[in-house]
């Protein structure tokens, strides 16, 4: 806020830096003297993204409301006594009569005005004509049009008495300036100000006269003159083939700097910044005609270093504790140790329902054409036709075979169809689409008891529909037009069950849409530029030289034919020459054959989808033997259960191969996105079970079992597993560093939290017998809970350091309240209690801790999964409609609420016992 006080020829200026929020509105004051004078300011209110309205005072001053046009929009308008607006090339003014003006004045209880020009007037409400006579005063009244040249106004309401007010504005519908109320008192006179401005807005002067000193006052962002200067060379953005997406955006500058004579050219992109006498440039946006660039300044020459070398520090030490011998770490390995040499682990299999969770979907066919009726394409051929590269919409080129997985899995929700692998099925729609719109390939109901009016609708009693069960056929009209048109037409909070079906099933219509007519198979580079966009069968070729277009116009269909009649001698000749023309014109953009074999093989194998299987029928057999053994204590038993933790190592090596498959496919760290980032969760929540499977055999059935969870999870229907390309704000090193840490930390805690839960199970099975039995078994889990515990929140915080840094190499700030942001240190703060619980009495015992442990991770799924998919932010991956929370989540709520009740009483009752 900057203070400007003058009075008897003398100006005195005062500057002051304020921080005003919500939180603290009141930050800003002053007090300035000049001589006799005494000015003192102090802040009345402060509101944020204020919006202006005007009410009805009994103390104010005339207002009136205006609508003016002068040719370039409609725009509203406030007017009051003193005041004056530019429109156009027009000028209003109250109470100035000055000539080339529309003057408004309010006299004897009448709004007037008078113009110098002619004025027509038109009545809203009877479109009657009158022509007003210039240079003297008519009445200014409302629902008329006034019209001077090309100036249209419109007085929309009046208040003879107003004033004028301001309310917080929703920030998601508009960015709008701060208000700043303020009271100014000069020499015990007081009077009000309102400054609008803020950051990123120089704001507004305003002036007040008070008993002859005049108070200049103004609020909002300063102007600062750098010692240097950056010239714009070119602005250089690039994009994904074929697509409008930014593969990433560039600013070639030059630095002149003439006081220490530098003349350099410098690169400014994307996580390379412009560094330059404490001054930081960053890549932040750029002009929509992509000629000029917007560089967003950060100065904070010392304040970098400082901040790293405090992560650096509280990261070391971090770390130091866990390998130090006088840690609570340390003294819990020993509590571990101790307990396996006395009794060897047990479980229980309460877990056996999470097995049941999801919805069968049973059904009758339709007698419709099988593909038992079709002569299915020859395998061999499919095969090869999938190695050929295909141009996605999102700029991606990939094998066909992943084209071909991806449509048949969204169409049909499965992995093959009726025998036939994806690529027979999508050369089997594009060679023959007649006969395959009478398959029925499209699932139409996802879960028991649902859809039965959209199968009435459709005329199908089963699962699935064909193409031709969407189309009534006497009128050629598309069954579900009305449906798809009311149910987009909805907000997305009052959408039900049948509308979002609607719309899934929409959506494979398309799909299938898409394959029918040749526009997903783009599959001819452009032979001008391969960047462009690649031709598909549908694909206009005006403007290609006469050869090329005889190419690219021919030889699809051509193969496609073949494949219709049979003959694969000549479609294999056709399909080379289509490989031959992508190496010629698809030129250096083409992925590696390695990588194209790589990828159809992680097509195939399904790595994690099958290992979610895997890992839940070896997790919870062993969890079964493991309860046995208890009781038991079988040699034989326990030989069994290690050959168990064998093959789920075998899995575990399996899964790293599926994530170091998935990140030499991409290209980039395979954590980018929802579904990777589950995988990558998964990954380390088996991790951290091996690692302390050496002395609980239990440890490693239970995560084996969350595992399984976790990837079930991620292979549900609002999981997008494609591979994508990156924005270009992750084309960073810092995308395998930070979310590798803190995303691992999750797994660590989520292992914590089933420990947690397996507690409270085992308190159940505690009675005067086996008490002693039990709680050793408790104790040994609880260190293990514990430790789990301490190293996810190390990784949790340290990650979130690391976020900072990334940001500040991004964006020049460490935080900025983003959604995610807060939500990780939310994460952070609470299990920082939980660790810390034994210190405080009523807090210390193990019932307390495990239930803490279970409830804490409630807080890693609302960073995780709240924030990604319900919350707006930097981090957010919701596309609009928010995920549907899953029924079994509240019965999971139900059922954890029930245990921890019961092993409550449990427990006190045991405890009374004792005493």
């Amino acid at each position: 806020v900057i203070a400007r006080v003058a009075a008897d020829g003398k100006t005195i200026s005062s500057e002051k830096k304020v921080l005003l929020s919500v939180l603290s509105p009141n930050d800003y004051s002053d007090d300035i003297k000049m001589g006799n004078t005494s000015v003192s300011i102090t802040t009345k209110e402060f509101i944020s993204n204020a919006t202006e309205s005007i009410s009805a005072v009994d103390d104010g001053e005339p207002y009136a409301v205006l609508v003016a046009s002068a040719g370039m929009g409609r725009e509203n308008y406030y007017m009051k006594p003193g005041m004056e607006q530019r429109i156009g090339a027009y000028l209003l003014k109250w109470n100035k009569n000055e000539n080339g003006a529309f003057v408004i004045d309010y006299r004897n209880d009448t709004l007037l005005f008078k113009s110098v020009d002619s004025v027509s007037r038109m009545s809203m409400g009877t479109a009657g004509y009158e022509m007003l006579a210039p240079n003297q005063w008519h009445p200014f009244e409302k629902r008329y049009l006034y019209q001077i040249g090309s100036l249209n106004l419109v007085l929309t309401e009046f208040y003879p008495s107003g004033k004028l007010t301001y309310q917080p504005y929703d920030p998601k519908k508009a960015t709008l300036m701060d208000a700043l109320v303020l009271n100014v008192n000069v020499n015990g006179n007081q009077q009000e100000v309102v400054l609008r401005g803020g950051k990123g807005y120089e704001g507004t002067e305003e002036t007040v006269d008070i008993n002859g000193v005049e108070v200049s006052l103004t609020y909002g962002s300063k102007n600062i003159e750098l010692p240097f200067s950056i010239k714009l060379n070119e602005f250089q953005l690039e994009r994904y083939p074929g697509s409008n997406s930014p593969s990433s955006y560039a600013s070639e500058v030059t630095l002149i700097d003439t006081e220490e004579n530098i003349d350099m050219p410098f690169r400014i992109y994307m996580n390379h910044v412009l560094n330059h006498r404490g001054y930081r440039f960053f890549q932040s946006s750029y002009d929509p005609d992509e000629k000029g660039t917007i560089l967003s300044v950060n100065h904070d020459a010392w304040g970098t270093g400082v901040s790293y070398v405090g992560y650096f520090l509280m990261s070391l030490g971090m770390l130091l504790a866990i390998f130090s011998r006088n840690t609570r770490f340390a003294a819990l390995g020993r509590v571990i140790n101790k307990s396996s040499k006395n009794l060897k682990t047990g479980v229980v299999v309460l877990l056996l329902p999470l097995l049941f969770m999801s919805n069968l979907a049973l059904g009758q066919h339709n007698k419709h054409l099988s593909v038992k009726d079709l002569k299915p394409v020859d395998k061999k051929e499919a095969k090869a036709f999938g190695e050929l590269v295909v141009l996605s919409r999102d700029g991606r080129i990939k094998p066909v075979n992943t084209l071909s997985s991806e449509i048949l899995r969204k169409i049909t929700k499965k992995a093959s169809f009726e025998g036939l692998t994806p690529d027979q099925v999508l050369l089997g729609m594009v060679s023959d689409p007649v006969s395959w719109q009478q398959i029925p390939m499209i699932k139409i109901r996802f879960g028991i008891a649902r859809n039965t009016e959209l199968q009435h609708i459709l005329g199908v009693k089963g699962d699935y529909a064909s193409y031709l069960d969407f189309i009534d056929m006497k009128t050629g009209k598309y069954k579900l037009g009305s449906y798809v048109q009311e149910a987009y037409s909805k907000k997305p909070i009052h959408r039900g069950l049948f509308d979002k079906d609607i719309m899934k099933v929409d959506e494979k219509l398309n799909i299938c849409y898409m394959v029918y007519t040749g526009d997903m198979l783009r599959l001819l580079p452009n032979p001008t530029d391969a960047y462009k966009p690649w031709f598909s069968t549908s694909s206009s070729i005006s403007g290609l030289p006469p050869q090329d277009s005889a190419m690219v116009a021919q030889i699809l269909p051509a193969y496609f034919n073949s494949i219709k009649q049979g003959n694969y001698k000549q479609a294999a000749e056709l399909r080379e020459g289509i490989e031959l023309y992508q190496q010629k014109f698809g030129g250096d953009i083409l992925p590696a054959k390695t990588k194209i074999k790589v990828e159809i093989l992680y097509n195939k194998w399904m790595i994690f989808d099958n290992l979610s299987k895997v890992y839940g029928l070896l997790g919870i057999i062993m969890l079964i033997l493991i309860f046995i053994n208890i009781f038991k204590n079988s040699t034989k038993l326990s030989k069994v259960v290690n050959l168990f933790t064998f093959l789920i190592a075998l899995g575990f090596l399996a899964q790293t191969a599926g994530l170091a498959m998935r990140w030499y496919i991409s290209g980039h760290a395979p954590w980018s996105d929802g579904y990777e980032s589950m995988i990558y969760i998964g990954w380390i929540t088996m991790l951290a079970g091996l690692l302390f499977s050496r002395k609980s055999a239990m440890t490693v059935a239970a995560t084996t079992v969350l595992t399984s969870v976790i990837l079930m999870v991620a292979h549900l229907t609002w999981m997008e597993p494609e591979i994508t390309n990156l924005v270009p704000v992750l084309k960073s090193y810092w995308l395998t560093i930070h979310v590798s840490v803190i995303t691992a930390s999750y797994g660590f805690l989520a292992l914590s939290m089933l420990l947690g839960f397996l507690n409270l199970v085992l308190m159940l099975f505690k009675n005067e017998k086996n008490r002693e039995f039990m709680d050793f078994r408790i104790s040994e889990l609880t260190a293990i809970n514990e430790r789990s515990m301490i190293v996810g929140l190390y990784m949790l915080t340290i990650g979130t350091f690391l976020g900072g840094v990334w940001a500040n190499e991004s964006w020049g700030r460490y935080w900025g309240w983003d959604p995610k942001e807060t939500w990780a240190l939310v994460s952070v703060l609470v299990y920082s209690f939980i660790t810390h619980m034994r210190f405080i009495p009523g807090l210390k015992s193990k019932f307390t801790f495990n239930l803490a442990s279970l409830i804490g991770y409630f807080s890693v799924l609302m960073t995780y999964f709240g924030v990604n998919f319900y919350l707006s932010g930097l981090h957010s991956y919701a596309k609009g409609d928010p995920v549907p929370i899953p029924n079994f989540v509240y019965y999971t709520l139900v059922v954890i609420f029930a245990i921890a009740v019961a092993a409550y009483f449990k427990e006190d009752k045991l405890k009374n016992t004792e005493t």
